[in-house]
């Protein structure tokens, strides 16, 4: 028994707790409001992974007297009112502040009218659909306004006068639909939107005709989450579209690869490892505009410390003076804009302020399977201060060398293995006599004219090696030597294409050719040759399909080293003269990836597959091994699944030819289960692969497998067109049948599927521009289900193990992500926090801003055909313990995070490098998540032991909390009563 003292505080101490909930003071969902709101655990353990906190968003009192966060139009300015600086705008003019969307804030500002009124602009969005709300303010009161595309909607009105020429305090509260605007610490307007609520963005300020309006003091308070573990970048696997390696002429630790989209990566080890230098480069492409686009690099043999690099796809010219450390960019006198890619850089031999570079010109005419392009040669007198054309012609143009002991003699080779010429045969070899005032062709005994490669024997200018190919020519390829200076050329080795030539510069009798199916050596100038391939028929380390070798250096004392940077598949080193190879890129990586997967009983064992094939590692992504075995050998991949009850089990599929391989060991052997009867499938314009794979959670020797086009028919320059949609093994992938009943769709193309957890006959699939379809009887028969959804590009789908009648659904096309509760009847759109961003060309009538063009582009510059210019959520993951829990991928803007079962969103990308994410995965205890990226590999985020508080309200378990508190507390006192 209590005393009655004690009775008296027990309820004292029950009173103060629910008097602190009903005022916010303790939150029992584990939500402390006040100052800072932080994700707590109701006993006080700390989420180590995210809190919730109001935090300052934004401040301006312009004491510096200048508007360094702000883009002013004209009219607006900085002013000096009384030994004050203040902001100042007249005329229909805007001012647009440099922030990112937000969802919930509270914007205060002062504001005095000198005459006139203006719009105060509150979740304003200019990117994609053009929508605000915007308070209007005059001297007779205030009203509320919302604009969605060309559409204005008048919502409430406020009498209030305000007196002109003093200054007012307007507060602006927006907290869900819910808008509160308070005049002179006075609620004015509380408004409730239900009716197509804004849920993101930033404010503007626009003073209207004849006005002049001063502002001041400016702050913006608001709901941030704090990501307090960051992504780490695993720094592989291997990939990317490397271009050019160089050694330092004086020191060989020193080395550079370049790489479209990790830009300069410079090694001060001699290959071991490798660390991005791009500081100073300014180009960026990419979905999400984090790509480093560089293509060529150049050291100069006068002044290593001055180093050369050109962009891919853009323009840019980049110089060093710090031997790669920090670039300026330097293309004064270039004329074209993103048609111009910089292939090569010639430096003078005796003057480096005399410079060549040559360029491709992207015409956007697409010939058999790539870009016809024409080419320049531009030249720099003053380092690089001012170019001027010197040569233009119908190819490309890749090398430019002098001849050091006359440099007047230059020679250019023009062509690639991937690029067709707008005159369709080639150029071939050009020389100019004149120090490059005029060019002539040297072609004579070349008969394949793209000349990808051209090298210069280290001792005798007159002796070079071409080497000459191209994918969509019927000519074979060729390598061809010249020894008198390019007046005759003959054939000393043919094949299918050949893409890169070097010497030793030690012992120049010896000669590396490379190509994608094999690298050859001489050690006799050229006369014979010794052919290195592996059974898989391409040359490189185990497990790794190269690409194509496109630049390769001899170390300067070791004829029998020999690096090379591979177009698709990074770095590789040799020490055997080109016998064996072994990967040399740690800590560089490009890699495109679509897909990743995990082991269900260790996270640490990874799966993922890209471009460059699939790969695995057992350390949760620190090192990587290549697992194209045996047939496994294609040129494209696509996706990779991993069966649930044994995870050494793994299906791989291809981009290009409708295969399905299966291993039964993790992926070290691997067996052919599907080739396509199709004879339609090949060629450039009629590539198919299955893009989704998925096993039947409950029935894992069930597995659907969906069919697509190519990436370049479905995000990028060809043409679309149908493929052949579903199929389905019974037998754990030993053997497909067909499953397309129901599928009456002019595409039938197939993005992703998911099963029912417990039900394998249930299966939903999200299609390219046909929407989502279902079954409930294991592929018998599909249904569409699309009520809802304002797009029919789906890229992804997940679905909620512990309730499956919930699904989310990742869209294209500038759509964010939807919903169902009821198994797909109806959709709603869950974009709260996500920041949607759709191009002119898709918007719907009415929404595009005034002069924006509503003509889809017909070609993406730079040939990056797999970039998608706006929203596109590529990967949804749920955690498997807590299912309010949910991570989308957005391929633009990266990783999203709702703890409110979609009800809101929040970005979670520190740490991530570049935020185009193609897929996640996440371990079995939701403590792991991995995501795979466009361009920079594999990323990881450890979220540690505790659980993430969900955030979202529910009353029963809040009043379950509460009283298991009181409970508590009554136990204490008790025991306290018993003690006396």
């Amino acid at each position: 028994m209590l005393s009655g003292n004690k009775r008296i505080l027990l309820k004292i101490g029950i009173l103060v707790i629910f008097w602190l909930i009903s005022f916010n003071y303790i939150n029992i969902q584990g939500v402390a409001l006040g100052n800072t709101t932080s994700s707590i655990d109701p006993l006080g353990c700390e989420n180590p992974f995210i809190s919730k906190e109001i935090a300052l968003l934004f401040q301006d009192n312009f004491e510096d007297g200048v508007a360094k966060n702000w883009e002013l139009e004209p009219g607006w300015d900085i002013k000096s009112e009384k030994d004050n600086y203040i902001l100042s705008g007249s005329g229909h003019r805007w001012a647009r502040p440099h922030v990112s969307g937000w969802t919930d804030y509270t914007i205060e500002v002062d504001i005095k009218i000198i005459r006139g009124s203006l719009h105060f602009n509150i979740r304003h969005n200019t990117e994609g659909m053009f929508s605000r709300y915007f308070l209007g303010i005059h001297q007779s009161g205030l009203y509320l306004n919302k604009q969605i595309g060309e559409d204005f909607f008048d919502l409430i009105e406020s009498s209030q006068p305000l007196k002109l020429r003093k200054w007012n305090k307007i507060k602006i509260s927006v907290e869900g639909n819910n808008i509160k605007v308070y005049l002179n610490n006075t609620l004015k307007i509380d408004y409730n939107d239900d009716d197509i609520p804004i849920r993101l963005g930033g404010f503007a300020f626009e003073t209207l005709d004849k006005s002049l309006v001063y502002f001041d003091n400016i702050t913006v308070t608001g709901v941030k989450l704090v990501q307090k573990a960051k992504w780490v970048k695993t720094g592989g696997p291997i990939g990317g579209l490397g271009y050019d390696i160089r050694i330092h002429p004086q020191d060989k630790k020193i080395m550079f690869v370049t790489d479209n989209p990790s830009g300069v990566n410079k090694s001060y080890d001699g290959g071991n490892t490798w660390v991005q230098r791009n500081k100073g480069i300014t180009v960026r492409s990419g979905s999400s505009g984090d790509g480093i686009p560089i293509f060529s690099l150049s050291i100069d043999p006068n002044n290593p410390n001055i180093v050369w690099a050109g962009i891919q796809g853009m323009r840019g010219i980049f110089k060093s003076t710090d031997g790669g450390e920090s670039w300026v960019k330097k293309d004064n006198g270039i004329t074209e804009w993103n048609e111009i890619s910089f292939r090569n850089f010639g430096i003078h031999p005796r003057n480096s302020n005399i410079v060549f570079t040559g360029a491709q010109i992207s015409t956007g005419i697409l010939g058999k399977e790539f870009d016809k392009s024409k080419g320049k040669i531009y030249k720099t007198e003053d380092g690089g201060e001012n170019w001027h054309c010197v040569w233009e012609g119908d190819s490309l143009v890749r090398f430019i060398i002098f001849d050091p002991t006359n440099p007047n003699i230059i020679y250019a080779s023009t062509g690639i293995f991937d690029s067709e010429a707008y005159n369709d045969i080639g150029v071939g070899v050009l020389k100019s006599i004149d120090g490059g005032n005029t060019w002539k062709q040297i072609n004579n005994g070349i008969t394949n004219l793209f000349v990808g490669f051209l090298e210069m024997h280290p001792h005798n200018p007159r002796i070079l090696f071409a080497a000459a190919g191209m994918n969509a020519s019927d000519r074979k390829g060729g390598i061809y030597r010249t020894i008198d200076g390019g007046e005759h050329w003959e054939q000393v080795l043919s094949g299918p294409v050949f893409t890169a030539v070097t010497f030793s510069s030690s012992h120049p009798n010896v000669v590396y050719v490379g190509g994608e199916c094999a690298f050859f050596r001489s050690d006799d100038g050229g006369n014979s040759w010794e052919e290195f391939t592996k059974p898989e028929g391409n040359y490189g380390p185990p497990g790794i399909r190269a690409g194509f070798p496109i630049s390769a250096v001899v170390d300067p004392d070791d004829p029998m080293t020999i690096f090379v940077n591979n177009y698709g598949g990074g770095a590789f080193k040799s020490t055997d003269g080109a016998r064996t190879w072994e990967i040399s890129s740690k800590g560089y990586t490009g890699a495109d990836l679509f897909w990743i997967c995990l082991n269900p009983d260790n996270p640490d064992i990874v799966y993922t597959i890209g471009r460059t094939g699939p790969f695995r590692s057992f350390n949760g992504g620190q090192d990587w091994t290549g697992l194209q075995f045996g047939p496994a050998n294609e040129a494209e991949w696509n996706t990779i699944a991993i069966n649930p009850f044994n995870p050494k089990e793994i299906i791989i599929a291809d981009e290009f030819t409708g295969h399905i391989y299966k291993s039964k060991d993790g992926g070290n052997k691997w067996i052919t289960v599907f080739r396509p009867p199709y004879k339609v499938i090949g060629g450039t314009l009629n590539r198919h692969g299955f893009k989704a794979i998925a096993y039947a959670p409950s029935s894992p020797n069930i597995i659907y497998a969906g069919m697509r086009k190519g990436r370049r028919s479905i995000d990028g320059d060809l043409s679309p067109g149908p493929s052949f949609g579903m199929y389905k093994s019974t037998d754990g992938g030993n053997t497909w049948k067909e499953i397309n009943s129901g599928l009456n769709t002019p595409l039938i193309n197939i993005n992703c599927i998911v099963a029912h957890p417990t039900n394998s006959n249930i299966v939903y699939i999200g299609t390219w521009r046909d929407g989502i379809y279902k079954t409930t009887n294991g592929g018998e028969s599909w249904e569409p289900i699309n009520g809802g959804l304002v797009s029919l590009d789906i890229r992804s789908l997940a679905i909620d193990l512990k309730n499956p009648e919930v699904v989310y659904a990742g869209l294209g096309e500038g759509a964010g992500i939807f919903r169902t509760t009821n198994g797909g009847e109806y959709w709603e759109g869950i974009n709260y926090g996500i920041q949607v961003e759709c191009p002119s060309f898709l918007q719907r009538v009415g929404q595009v801003k005034s002069g924006v063009s509503l003509t889809k582009t017909k070609r993406l510059t730079g040939k990056d055909y797999y970039s998608i210019p706006w929203t596109s959520i590529k990967s949804i993951v749920i955690d498997p313990i807590n299912s309010e829990i949910i991570y989308a991928a957005d391929y633009s803007l990266g990783v999203y995070m709702s703890t409110d079962g979609g009800i809101s969103w929040n970005t979670i990308n520190d740490g991530l490098s570049t935020k185009a994410v193609s897929s996640m995965a996440i371990s079995a205890d939701g403590k792991i998540l991995y995501a795979a990226t466009s361009g920079e590999g594999v990323f990881r985020l450890d979220f540690g032991k505790s659980k993430i508080s969900s955030g979202k309200f529910n009353q029963k378990a809040e009043n379950e909390k509460i009283n298991s508190l009181l409970d508590q507390l009554r136990e204490k006192h008790e025991k306290s009563e018993d003690k006396n």
